[in-house]
This record gives structure tokens, sequence and C-alpha cells, in this order.
């Protein structure tokens, strides 16, 4: 087993999986988009690509960061202060290969990368009927703080769900 960078070759397993695992799949063109990024890893075993996730520092937009700001000289805080949040933004793995441990691992993984790069917290989505995924979630200390409706294409909704890193 290697918890590795994706590369341009394992696009097309990648792929594969996500349309085994998802009912509304990433498109190739958006996969292949993050190649090159240290948060896009897949889990491979005997030469065979059989999970992968994405996930890195959530960047926050000009307006959150100016009422964040704002909030904090309101208050009398330090206005220089950027809390770094990691967001997960896709794991799966094949469902042949499920109930190994291998989202487990993916996920310590990813949470150890994500407080590497200095994240305080780590933020996801996940379809509300989910409950594989958001048992694994919640095993890992994660919270549902919000339901986000009509997140997904096909119309389904999402938990945000949230974790303290340490």
């Amino acid at each position: 087993m290697v918890i590795r960078k994706a590369v341009a070759a394992d696009i097309a397993r990648i792929v594969e999986i996500e349309a085994q695992v998802f009912p509304t799949p990433w498109p190739r063109e958006l996969l292949a988009s993050y190649l090159g990024e240290d948060g896009f890893m897949v889990y491979e075993q005997d030469g065979t690509v059989i999970g992968y996730m994405i996930l890195g520092i959530k960047i926050p937009s000009l307006l959150a960061r100016l009422e964040r700001r704002m909030l904090a000289a309101l208050r009398g805080q330090d206005t220089n202060l950027e809390e770094n949040t990691g967001h997960l933004m896709n794991l799966a793995v094949d469902p042949a290969f499920r109930r190994l441990g291998i989202g487990s691992t993916l996920l310590q993984r990813g949470l150890e990368y994500l407080q590497s790069l200095g994240a305080k917290t780590c933020e996801l989505e996940v379809r509300v009927n989910n409950q594989e995924a958001i048992a694994l979630y919640e095993k890992f200390g994660f919270v549902i703080k919000d339901r986000i409706k009509s997140y997904y294409r096909n119309g389904d909704d999402a938990y945000l769900m949230v974790k303290e890193l340490f």
C-alpha cells in the first residue's frame, strides 16, 4: 500500500471510481485540474489505484476576509489573524475495496497534511443520505454544522461537517 500524489496516468482510474461511487460524479476535466496539487492523493495497492482524495486550504472570498477583519476590529481583536481552514473536497474508495480501512487511512493522511499546512479546522460537504461516509467522518471527530439545501447538481442536500484540528 502506498499513498502518493496523483499523476496524469491515474485520471482514468479515478474517473472510473468517481462514477461508481457518486450519483453526480465530477467530470474528468475537473478532476484533472487538480493534478499537480499536493492535496490530490491516491491510495495505490499492487499497482492499482483503489481510492483517492482531494483536499487543501480553503481560500475565503475577499468579502469574507473583510467581514472577519471588520468584526475583529469592532471587538478590539487582532485584525491580521487569518485562520486557515482545510477543505476536504472529495474522498472515494472503489466499492470492491470498502470496509478495509482505506477511507480511514486516506482521511488520516489528509488531516495530517492539512495540519502541516497550518489548518486549524477542516470542513467538508457530504450528502445527507450517505450514512456510511457520515459515520466515517463522525468517527474522526467531524460534527454536522449545517444543512445546505440543493448543494449537489441533482438537487440533493448536503451536510457541512467540521472538525477542529490540533
